[in-house]
């Protein structure tokens, strides 16, 4: 096994920090869904990070980002959700675009990743709301197979986007310092 780079670490760590500060203090509610449903664009920076460097270094940012939420926080429905929907957006995307590297590639794996996630969650939503409500909340049906796949629907496309736009001027600052691809990305 090869031993991991102090400055991808650092990089990680960083990406991180800002990730958490992202979902921690710049949510935006979308009550006319679930008025417990707020969207952060936390999963970016870990997708920056995941086209960057590796897919493995895009999840280890999705983690370490909800492990720090997780300390803040005591909403545990919320941070295994936000877990596996950024382990999912994340893992499936920048695994995808790191067999070919376009923008074709990278798009098409944003958008296969949003809707993987929006079904895989159903399910997940129906057994976490359940375990943890004791099956009395009122609406669940509505808010499992309605609220939650639109809020995934629309907070996977929003992330896309903005990774598009964002993507990359930081790339260009990865590749400066080395530990990004050895090619500059093709079209992204």
């Amino acid at each position: 096994m090869k031993p991991i780079k102090i400055d991808v670490l650092v990089k990680i760590s960083i990406f991180s920090a800002i990730s958490f500060v992202l979902m921690r203090f710049f949510e935006i509610p979308i009550p006319f869904l679930w008025p417990e449903l707020k969207y952060d664009m936390s999963e970016v920076p870990a997708a920056i990070i995941g086209f960057s460097i590796s897919p493995a270094a895009g999840v280890s940012v999705i983690l370490i980002k909800n492990a720090l939420h997780l300390i803040t926080s005591f909403n545990l429905i919320g941070i295994i959700a936000n877990t596996l929907v950024g382990v999912i957006f994340v893992g499936i995307s920048a695994s995808l675009y790191a067999r070919d590297k376009k923008l074709k590639t990278a798009v098409s794996g944003m958008l296969f990743a949003t809707v993987v996630m929006a079904l895989v969650m159903m399910p997940v939503n129906f057994f976490l709301v359940r375990l943890f409500t004791g099956g009395q909340m009122p609406n669940m049906e509505r808010l499992v197979f309605y609220s939650i796949p639109t809020f995934n629907l629309f907070k996977g496309a929003l992330n896309a986007i903005i990774t598009c736009i964002l993507y990359k001027r930081v790339s260009k600052a990865f590749l400066k310092q080395g530990s990004g691809p050895t090619q500059p990305p093709e079209n992204l």
